[in-house]
């Protein structure tokens, strides 16, 4: 990507507050997913309609990630061709490509604690502190 990339997301000037519903083709099963992360993005400020679209692609790939390996530990790693031969299951490149929509949606959305540091998306963790992402009771 050339040009300059912004070192920080900021909190959009009639960014979107309530609960927004689930999208029709998101699977019923990320509802509480959505929530979750709509409603972080809501309270950082960040949440418009066109993240929404981004919010929906992201749970999208998770749940595509979460079939294939359903499917892997259903079939094994390796399925028979017709000539017999073993080959990897179809369902790896499929989750190899969801993952990497996964990872960079992710870091999009600031959802994971190093995407929040590196753009400044950090704030204070419950209790008042901030914890840099770390989960709650570690001290940290």
């Amino acid at each position: 990507m050339r040009g300059r990339r912004p070192t920080e997301l900021k909190a959009i000037e009639g960014g979107l507050s309530g609960r927004a519903p689930l999208p029709a083709d998101v699977p019923k099963v990320m509802r509480s997913e959505w929530d979750r992360i709509v409603s972080d993005l809501a309270s950082r400020k960040l949440l418009t309609p066109a993240t929404l679209g981004t919010v929906a692609a992201y749970l999208i790939a998770r749940w595509q990630v979460a079939e294939c390996v359903k499917a892997i530990q259903q079939d094994g790693a390796f399925v028979k061709t017709k000539g017999g031969e073993p080959k990897p299951h179809p369902a790896h490149g499929v989750m190899n490509k969801a993952q990497e929509i996964v990872a960079r949606l992710a870091a999009e959305l600031g959802l994971t604690p190093a995407a929040r540091s590196r753009r400044g998306l950090s704030g204070p963790a419950e209790g008042g502190e901030a914890n840099d992402g770390a989960p709650a009771g570690l001290g940290l």
